[in-house]
């Protein structure tokens, strides 16, 4: 067996995941083979008002803006086969308050994510740093896997 029949059976269809811009790309050489490994971010947000507005009184209504960003690996080989992804342990929520109703504003949504977007890319960086044993050992075992 081949590492591309490995990548088909074990690789999340496109379908299946929404398509993002990696937030962070390299390059690995493992056992004389070539890999791009991608970083890609996905951004979960939530809008809870909180508090009362009643109308002949001053509002007490607040906005509480969460998003919480995990961060899935995709290997892929040089060959073009599919990519191995995998969702890494280690999500990020990041919180805001702000006067008002925002629930369903997605306006005030994206804006908070892409005020968040130095800390994202930091975190992602992190997390690329420290998964290179586990990305050697992920190719590792699929081509194990692959082999029997």
């Amino acid at each position: 067996m081949s590492f591309l029949v490995l990548a088909a059976t074990a690789a999340i269809s496109a379908s299946a995941v929404p398509h993002a811009a990696p937030a962070h790309s390299l390059e690995v050489q493992h056992r004389g083979a070539a890999y791009t490994v991608d970083y890609v971010t996905r951004v979960e947000t939530r809008a809870k008002a909180i508090g009362i507005s009643p109308p002949a009184r001053t509002s007490s209504r607040r906005c509480i803006l969460t998003a919480q960003v995990s961060v899935e690996r995709r290997i892929q080989p040089a060959g073009g086969a599919r990519a191995i992804a995998t969702v890494l342990p280690g999500t990020r929520t990041f919180t805001q308050s702000q006067p008002g109703d925002c629930r369903h504003d997605d306006r005030q949504r994206g804006e908070f994510v892409a005020g968040k977007a130095d800390a994202i890319s930091d975190h992602v960086r992190e997390l690329a740093s420290a998964d290179h044993h586990d990305t050697l050992a992920a190719i590792d075992a699929a081509r194990d896997f692959a082999a029997n």
